[in-house]
């Protein structure tokens, strides 16, 4: 009796590690994909992109860093930078002023301020934005509100940062 107590404890004992197991496992492959995400976010904002944060922006009569104007203007931002294209792009969550001209109602500017996306690109050319290769995009749900392009869609930004400045 004694020993059919011990194997059926041996029993449960190798059953428990075994789920143990596979649950480390996948402990294992969390943490490896953390540090896979990681490291991607390390090397998109890598030297380029610090560089381009800290160049100037003048207008109307006003100095600015890059990275004053979309950390102002924008939540959540996450940089990148493509050298052959010279392009950087800037995506983040939207918040007000930005695009405040438009009709849209305060239920979706509550969805927007949760969850919509502003997508930025911007063409370099000898240290300065080229105006007419800007691309702003606000979208919700994977669906697009607007699309703004050249250098109407650069000032508007340029002019909601001076707004927030006030």
């Amino acid at each position: 009796m004694k020993w059919m107590t011990k194997i059926a404890s041996m029993t449960c004992i190798f059953a428990l590690l075994t789920g143990c197991g596979d649950r480390l496992s996948e402990i294992k492959d969390a943490a490896s994909g953390i540090n896979t995400a990681a490291n991607s976010a390390a090397s998109a904002v890598s030297r380029d992109v610090h560089a381009i944060r800290a160049l100037d922006i003048n207008y109307k009569d006003t100095s600015f860093t890059v990275n004053d104007l979309f950390k102002t203007i924008l939540r959540d931002i996450r940089w990148d930078y493509d050298p052959e294209k010279n392009e950087l792009h800037v995506r983040g969550t939207w918040q007000p002023p930005l695009f405040s001209d438009q009709p849209w109602n305060d239920e979706l500017k509550e969805k927007l301020a949760e969850s919509g996306v502003v997508t930025i690109t911007c063409k370099i050319n000898d240290d300065k934005f080229d105006s007419s290769q800007t691309n702003v995009t606000v979208m919700n749900n994977n669906e697009i509100l607007l699309q703004k392009n050249g250098e109407k869609a650069l000032h508007h930004l340029y002019d909601t940062y001076l707004l927030s400045l006030n």
